[in-house]
């Protein structure tokens, strides 16, 4: 591969030999890695030496042309790079192949390939020259946020410190200065130091020259730093450090910061480190107040979570190795430190003189927060505290004013003010109001508690919450604290509504029903507030507390508010009125206090349901129709409009709407009217043989409405159908034309007219006697008659009618074909069954005029029949077959013309004189019935033997067969 050129390839190979994770035995190199390593890395540094002459262009055979380009020398760095590592030869990196790619200027390509392998950690050590080519590189490219990372992942203990340290300061990459001054020399004073001259002012009078903004912006990783390094972290990484190098680290900084004094550093050959000219004195504390004058907040801020470490909490004696005579001077001091000391020097540092209010604020945020959490470390007078509580009372702005207020809520668990009434108004200032709530709470000032729930405008939800725990059945307050409470919502009930108008209302029907009122009167000019209030409470949603439903029925014996509630329902929800005003008890309404909201919003239907409660039928009826005709007008102003618009779209969808609106209101109207028979006094029924009510008889009540429905209902018809059938102005476009869906309204009116006649002939089939469909129909026509000359205005209307009835009809045949077949059978048994018997045409003997039978006949009728029954019962089965064979032989008779003489009815036992006789009954098939005696004694040839009846021969109505005999039918 190499005499191929690829010697790219080859190292790679080379490589994979080495590592074993190709078959050596192919080539003859063994197994074990031991005696293996040595022979291939032999050759392979040699092919890499080669290969890296070759590519820059050092091997005197080789020509310019050849020389490799930029991505040939990544892919040669990575390979070499992979080479080393696995050898563990990075000598050969940093000592040749470093300087090949510097040489070539080609020290990027190697630098950025470097980069991986220190943030991974497989390589630790660089060497100085690397180093510094690393720092020129990245901060050429404005990188150094890639630098800092890599320096913070090598061994610091390889460095060349000072080198570094001032590359690190001349490019400004403090983080890695910092890193290498703690983790290679363990001097945590030296980057303060460094962070803090930043901060020196070097102009005249004491303030910092714009051309050192930068250095003031650099100082802020000041705060980080003291923050990782006084909780035990390495900065900037944030891994822990070991004991005891993190006591020491701490030591040093809480020596250098709370001494009091200026430090000379480094002890031996140093200097003092001033932040004030020479011309001026150095003050008490000079890095500290130093450090406060720049960011007061964010060093106490570092400094609350030093608080935290156990470090401070007094153990001057635990030193490293034992003794102090072993320790510096800074380990003596800063391991002497505690929470009681830092709090008393910041207390002295930051006082009002020196630091504005906007600084203060944070070192009482400070105390405010670390004293109840060590209270057995940090012990301060009342004054302090006082003064503290004072402060925070005053936040400087808004920023900061929740913290402040949850610093004095900190405070207040462990000090408690002489009087807090005096403090009430500091509070109330500063918008404390979770100071305020829990100091009422306590105090158990109910009203004032619920007063500062109301101030509270970032938690105003809590305000439902305090309501209910003041009034709960149970709660500890008194009669006059309840009263109070209650005077308190009164003075809020606008803002509680405006609050959420539906939870009011819950808490409200719930603790204090007899503030409803109130509530309503409190946002009178907000309807929409007034109606959410009212539904809660009269109609409150499912699964809602069993004792608000008791306050409803409480509610609704004051009609007031159930009106009110309706009329604005007219506004809100008009669809709803009708169900609403339907479930309601008869009074919970008063008509005419509802009754004009019902009409101008046009909510006739609730309107209607409303006056038939309260018993206007006529008048709930006459209301109706005239809003019927608004709706017809509509309609009327809809299609004149069409003509004129160019959305006839739109103008389809209102007429389709006004007459949806007109078949809604004529249901109303069919309701009414079925209603009033339901309720209206029924008639008498009439026996089945009392004459017919007269055709030209009056109309009674009911009657009379459904025709004034129905004489509306046809004439907004006719004058709608008339008016959609009219043509359409000569101007309008073919396409507007075509647009005008003329068919659908037609079928819309056809229905609303069908619809009406057929719920009142369904109403009248039901009801025979009380309301009749011809004497409606018959009046309606009249009326009509009289409206117009002629009925043709009337044609398409009566067509549509008709068309009703003839549709139904077809139905009834179709039910009459169906139960025609069993029909037939029961009319066929019928028909035999009487043929087996002839009934008399009247009770009375055709010759002597005696009754025979029924009611007053004489001779034992009854009797007789009773005692034959008898006995037929125990023939019954014995006679079946002779009287089947029996009937035949009289339908063969009936077939020739013919009757059998005489049938014996019955023998009836006469009682007379001369005791029992039998006398017999003869039923001729012309119905006349004769004694046997009378009739044979009436026989003009007493010999012959068939009977014929006298009454039909001498000339009576009767039909003679043609033999003579009395025909039948």
């Amino acid at each position: 591969m190499m005499e191929v050129g690829d010697f790219i390839g080859a190292i790679r190979l080379a490589t994979t030999y080495y590592v074993g994770k190709s078959n050596g035995l192919t080539i003859g190199l063994p197994e074990d890695p031991t005696a293996r390593h040595p022979m291939v890395e032999e050759r392979l540094l040699e092919m890499m030496s080669a290969s890296l002459r070759y590519a820059f262009g050092k091997n005197q055979s080789a020509p310019r042309k050849e020389i490799l380009g930029k991505g040939q020398l990544q892919d040669l760095a990575t390979a070499c790079f992979d080479a080393c590592l696995s050898m563990d030869r990075t000598d050969f990196l940093f000592d040749e192949a470093f300087e090949f790619f510097e040489q070539g200027a080609s020290v990027g390509i190697f630098l950025e390939t470097l980069e991986p392998h220190i943030l991974d950690q497989q390589i630790s050590f660089v060497p100085p020259t690397a180093v510094k080519a690393l720092i020129v590189h990245f901060t050429q490219l404005e990188q150094e946020s890639r630098l800092e990372e890599m320096i913070c992942h090598m061994d610091t203990r390889t460095l060349d410190i000072d080198q570094v340290t001032t590359l690190c300061k001349q490019h400004q990459l403090y983080d890695a200065m910092i890193y290498v001054w703690n983790r290679a020399l363990s001097d945590y004073i030296t980057p303060m130091i460094d962070l803090l001259a930043l901060l020196v002012p070097t102009a005249p009078n004491g303030m910092l020259e714009n051309g050192d903004a930068m250095h003031a912006v650099n100082a802020l990783k000041l705060f980080p730093y003291l923050s990782y390094t006084l909780t035990g972290r390495v900065y900037p990484t944030g891994e822990d450090l070991p004991e005891p190098e993190a006591s020491n680290a701490k030591a040093q900084l809480y020596y250098f910061l709370f001494l009091g004094q200026t430090v000379t550093w480094p002890k031996q050959g140093g200097k003092p480190f001033l932040t004030k000219p020479h011309s001026q004195p150095e003050p008490s504390f000079p890095y500290l107040r130093l450090i406060l004058q720049y960011d007061a907040a964010s060093f106490l801020s570092a400094l609350n979570e030093a608080f935290e470490d156990s470090f401070l909490n007094g153990a001057p004696d635990t030193l490293l190795n034992g003794g102090k005579a072993e320790a510096g001077e800074e380990q003596v001091f800063g391991r002497s430190v505690n929470r009681q000391y830092v709090v008393s020097i910041l207390l002295e540092v930051m006082n009002p003189t020196d630091f504005p209010p906007q600084d203060t604020i944070y070192l009482d945020m400070f105390i405010a927060r670390n004293l109840p959490k060590f209270p057995q470390f940090i012990l301060l007078s009342g004054s302090s505290l006082h003064r503290v509580l004072v402060g925070l009372c005053n936040p400087p702005g808004d920023d900061i004013t929740d913290d402040c207020q949850l610093s004095v809520e900190y405070l207040l668990t462990v000090y408690r003010p002489p009087s807090i009434d005096d403090l009430v108004q500091l509070f109330t200032n500063a918008g404390f109001f979770r100071v305020l709530k829990s100091i009422f709470r306590t105090e158990k000032q109910y009203a004032k508690l619920l007063c500062i729930h109301f101030a509270d405008e970032e938690a105003l939800e809590a305000v439902f919450d305090c309501i209910a725990d003041c009034l709960r059945p149970r709660s500890s307050l008194t009669e006059k604290q309840r009263k109070e409470v209650k005077g308190v919502i009164e003075q809020n009930a606008r803002k509680l509504v405006q609050i959420g108008d539906t939870r009011a209302a819950r808490i409200i029907n719930t603790y204090s029903p007899d503030l409803h009122s109130v509530m309503l009167a409190a946002v009178e000019d907000y309807p929409e507030r007034q109606f959410s209030y009212l539904r809660t409470i009269l109609e409150p949603p499912d699964g809602q507390e069993q004792h608000d439903i008791t306050h409803r029925a409480t509610i609704m014996q004051d009609t007031s508010f159930a009106e009110t509630y309706v009329r604005l329902m007219c506004d809100f929800d008009p669809e709803h009125v009708s169900d609403y005003v339907g479930g309601l008890q008869s009074g919970n309404l008063r008509l005419e206090n509802v009754l004009p909201a019902m009409e101008s919003s046009g909510v006739m239907d609730a309107a209607v349901v409303l006056m038939a409660r309260e018993g206007q039928i006529q008048q709930a009826m006459n209301r109706l129709l005239a809003h019927l005709g608004t709706l017809e007008a509509a309609y009327t102003a809809v299609l004149e409009a069409s003509s004129s618009v160019e959305d006839l779209e739109a103008s389809n969808k209102a007429a389709t709407e006004t007459l949806e609106s007109l078949q809604k209101y004529s249901k109303v109207g069919i309701w009414l009217c079925k209603g009033q028979m339901m309720s209206g006094k029924r008639l008498q029924l009439r026996p089945q043989n009392h004459n017919r009510r007269p055709d030209n008889g009056p109309l009674n009540k009911e009657e009379l409405l459904w025709l004034d429905l129905v004489d509306a209902v046809v004439r907004i018809a006719k004058n709608c159908i008339s008016l959609t059938h009219q043509p359409r102005p000569a101007s309008a476009s073919t396409e507007s034309e075509k647009r005008l869906d003329s068919p659908k309204l037609l079928a819309h009116l056809r229905k609303f007219v069908q619809n009406t006649f057929s719920s009142l002939l369904t109403a009248t089939s039901s009801s025979p006697h009380q309301i009749s469909f011809l004497h409606i129909l018959r009046e309606f026509l009249s009326r009509a008659s009289m409206a117009s000359p002629s009925l043709a205005d009337l044609r398409n209307v009566l067509t549509d009618i008709f068309e009703t009835y003839l549709y139904e009809a077809q139905l009834l045949s179709l039910a009459n074909k169906l139960l025609d077949k069993d029909l037939f059978v029961h009319v066929d048994s019928a028909s035999r069954l009487r043929q087996r018997g002839w009934k008399p045409v009247g009770q009375s003997c055709e010759a002597c005029g005696q009754r025979v039978w029924g009611p007053g006949a004489a001779g034992g009728i009854y009797s007789a029949w009773e005692k034959t029954r008898l006995e037929s019962q125990r023939r019954l089965e014995k006679l079946r077959e002779d009287r089947r064979m029996e009937a035949d032989a009289s339908v063969s008779a009936v077939a020739r013309g013919k009757s059998r003489v005489s049938i014996e009815v019955a023998k009836e036992p006469a009682e007379g004189e001369e005791g029992e006789q039998s006398t017999a009954l003869v039923l001729l098939r012309c119905r006349h019935v004769f004694h046997r005696k009378c009739l044979e004694g009436l026989q003009q040839q007493p010999q012959q033997e068939e009977l014929v009846c006298v009454t039909c021969a001498g000339g009576q109505s009767a039909a003679l067969g043609g033999d003579g005999a009395v025909g039948a039918k």
